[in-house]
């Protein structure tokens, strides 16, 4: 039986999606693994040459979710919720399809947990621009209001979270009351005990505060986390190569 399972959704990005298979084939060291993907759109994207190439590396999943029915943060709660409860490996991990991990990002983390036996894992990741180079540090990239991003930005670099000049965000939480602190673990640098995720569960209800404060699952997520007993710790190493997207898609022009 595979030990861990992989988890992405993916609904158009195809060639993104090529990326992440051949990432998670080129973990070394790791235990058994099954790659599964998610998506509204499986034969479709199967049909895609660049796809059809790495099909029988993935293990595929039809499901009924509308892509554009609610907003991306309580839609994916409920994905990653229902795939919970689908699979049977004891470990499992999330990878966005438009991102990738490094090969020894399983290994360590799998590592971690057992040696220390905790609950869960995480990394830290290398940001990058969608054309592959290298986030220059200098900014805080998830929030459009140049205001609110260069607040952010000084909270960050004060608590450790980024670095002038460094692509590593050096995720994890802060303790910390300041209403800026972003802190989290970005769901793409977990692995986790399956019983011990499920136990927790992810949270699909989202205030519009929520919503309008761009929170995530994953922030939700780590919530609980820490108003629970689980024992996790970090890898302290940068195995998540994350793509920006959305609103930090661009270099914005912040000085």
């Amino acid at each position: 039986m595979h030990k861990i399972a992989v988890i992405t959704f993916c609904f158009d990005r195809e060639l993104e999606l090529v990326r992440c298979i051949k990432s998670v084939q080129a973990q070394q060291d790791a235990p058994p693994f099954v790659h599964y993907v998610f998506s509204e759109r499986v034969e479709a994207l199967k049909n895609v040459s660049e796809v059809a190439k790495v099909e029988k590396l993935v293990h595929w999943v039809s499901i009924s979710n509308p892509y554009h029915a609610e907003h991306s943060s309580p839609r994916m709660a409920k994905l990653r919720q229902a795939a919970l409860e689908m699979i049977q490996e004891p470990y499992v991990c999330f990878l966005d399809d438009d991102n990738e991990i490094l090969p020894n990002h399983l290994s360590s983390l799998f590592n971690v947990i057992e040696v220390q036996q905790l609950d869960a894992a995480y990394s830290w990741r290398v940001l990058v621009y969608p054309d592959g180079s290298p986030f220059t540090g200098d900014y805080y990239p998830w929030n459009p209001s140049q205001e609110i991003a260069e607040s952010l930005y000084q909270w960050c670099l004060e608590n450790g979270l980024l670095r002038p000049g460094d692509s590593i965000v050096y995720d994890g939480p802060r303790n910390s009351d300041d209403p800026r602190n972003v802190a989290t673990v970005d769901m793409n640098e977990w692995l986790f005990r399956t019983d011990s995720i499920r136990h927790l569960g992810f949270n699909p209800e989202f205030s519009q505060q929520e919503l309008a404060n761009q929170v995530g699952e994953d922030d939700k997520l780590l919530e609980k986390i820490l108003q629970n007993d689980f024992r996790f710790e970090c890898t302290q190493n940068a195995t998540v190569r994350y793509y920006l997207g959305g609103v930090s898609n661009a270099i914005p022009n912040i000085k």
